[in-house]
């Protein structure tokens, strides 16, 4: 059998490819990687989350931006676009005053599951924990099952909210974790950050209709 050889680049390099328009990339492990397509009810729930994160930082006077899919630059040879970030917004300020790239971690990253679960729930820990990202949240809405019924977490039975914070990992292979706590239906999520949001699991899953 012969070996595939992927071209790999560092960051930089990757910054100056002229990549094809009309598709958006991460880096990972040094391979260019062209990030899938996400549906329309994703975009929903991703745009009325961000608005109604933003709503109750002004609200609660946080002092935190909400942005959709920064550059994280996580390492060398690794780039992420996660659905939304959430920072302290001095932070956002001085780090990107000369380009719009993250080269230390937001408080919290949120990710919406699609198709490609495995990668939600088992890469995306390792790396933002990795990176120092204090608070991850995993929405599952279950906005695909009904076309990719296998493509689930078969542990996730129906649509929940997984928050989980950062802690020191007990295990000697790696540094940091994340200790989750998943919510359902009409629970109202736990953020460290929001701690006077008051917005249950059914809403959120709600926001993928426009509502």
């Amino acid at each position: 059998m012969v070996a595939v050889e992927f071209q790999t680049y560092t960051v930089e390099e990757f910054y100056r490819l002229d990549l094809p328009e009309g598709q958006e990339y991460e880096l990972v492990n040094g391979i260019v990687t062209p990030m899938s397509e996400p549906s329309g009810e994703h975009e929903n729930l991703r745009s009325e989350l961000l608005v109604e994160l933003r709503m109750e930082s002004r609200r609660s006077q946080l002092g935190l931006l909400v942005h959709p899919k920064p550059v994280l630059e996580l390492g060398l040879r690794d780039t992420r676009k996660p659905d939304l970030i959430v920072i302290d917004r001095d932070t956002w300020n001085q780090e990107t005053s000369s380009e719009a790239i993250l080269r230390q971690p937001p408080s919290v990253v949120i990710e919406v599951v699609s198709t490609n679960w495995e990668e939600d729930y088992r890469n995306k820990p390792l790396w933002y924990a990795a990176f120092g990202v204090r608070e991850l949240w995993i929405i599952d809405p279950f906005f695909t099952i009904a076309r990719y019924p296998k493509r689930k977490n078969p542990k996730i039975q129906e649509p929940t909210v997984s928050i989980g914070q950062l802690v020191p990992s007990r295990s000697i292979l790696i540094e940091r974790e994340y200790e989750f706590e998943s919510f359902t239906g009409k629970d109202c999520i736990k953020s460290r950050f929001f701690p006077n949001l008051s917005l249950t699991v059914e809403e959120i899953i709600a926001f993928g209709t426009g509502i």
